[in-house]
């Protein structure tokens, strides 16, 4: 497990790093040329309800893989993390509004990270021993794990949209 973490973290370096090269592929400059007259370029709420959904799915997609599907963590980090950065650089690169109704529609967008977390907070409080005598202390290390994920999802979102350009 703790291999599978420093990967999905020195993979996601690595792609935070190449993300400025990420920017000028063909396929992001040309959904980004499609999408700078429509309002997701210059309306932060709309915009940002759209990265909301848009990393629900991508929780969704990341979910039913590791539940459904044989070694569905490892099929999770290779293919959702970038899907994500990609989505990212794209809500980043259609952006025509101000550098504050930019942070506001990052916020809005990654705020699913913090419903999120405040989910797993409410589970974990309410959670109940399956027997008397039950430990829930791996539930703790859980819950630990779970935000550390969470928190990191929030922050590299935020720091590739509101990346200077």
């Amino acid at each position: 497990m703790a291999v599978l973490l420093l990967a999905g973290i020195v993979f996601t370096l690595i792609l935070i790093m190449g993300q400025r090269d990420l920017a000028s592929v063909v396929v992001v400059r040309n959904i980004s040329h499609k999408l700078k007259g429509h309002s997701l370029s210059t309306n932060y709420w709309q915009a940002g309800i759209a990265l909301f959904a848009a990393n629900a799915a991508l929780f969704a997609l990341a979910f039913v893989i590791l539940f459904f599907l044989p070694y569905g963590a490892v099929a999770g980090l290779l293919m959702c993390i970038p899907l994500s950065l990609f989505i990212w650089v794209i809500f980043a690169g259609v952006w025509r509004g101000s550098w504050k109704d930019k942070a506001k529609m990052a916020f809005i967008g990654s705020s699913f990270f913090l419903f999120f977390l405040g989910w797993i907070f409410w589970y974990y409080a309410t959670l109940e021993p399956a027997y008397p005598g039950d430990d829930l202390f791996m539930a703790w290390i859980g819950v630990i794990i779970a935000s550390i994920f969470t928190l990191g999802a929030m922050s590299v979102s935020m720091f590739v949209i509101l990346r200077k350009c």
